[in-house]
């Protein structure tokens, strides 16, 4: 599977990404769950724990999905770019995603500033807008 981003959304506040990892193998791939996530910051990988749900077009449960060869699977997630006392806005400069049910990560060149403890991710799905 190969993970991009297909697209942003958000100001100051909330930031929403859209995730979409094609299966570029000639076979069938099987998922269900949620995708680990974490950000490669000035200090290195900030081994985040990311927290399933929490926005209304995330809650829903996971489904088994197969992702026929070129086709693919999305998932969603947020994050928080402010420092509250909740915590600090950590640069990052890389986002690492590991799907469901796998053990090798994906790397995706990416920036921006997120609050460590703010990381929400829905299920994987095979639509892009999830919900």
């Amino acid at each position: 599977m190969h993970v991009s981003v297909e697209g942003t959304e958000g100001a100051a506040g909330t930031i929403r990404y859209v995730w979409r990892a094609q299966n570029i193998s000639a076979k069938p791939c099987k998922s269900f769950g949620y995708p680990g996530m974490d950000v490669h910051g000035t200090r290195g990988w900030l081994d985040l724990q990311v927290h399933r749900g929490g926005f209304p077009d995330i809650n829903q449960a996971a489904k088994h999905i197969v992702v026929a060869p070129d086709h693919s699977l999305y998932f969603v997630s947020y994050w928080s770019d402010v420092t509250t006392n909740a915590g600090s806005c950590t640069q990052f400069d890389r986002v690492k995603v590991t799907l469901p049910d796998n053990y090798v990560s994906n790397v995706i060149s990416a920036t921006g500033c997120l609050n460590p403890d703010s990381v929400d991710v829905g299920p994987v799905t095979t639509s892009m807008s999830a919900g």
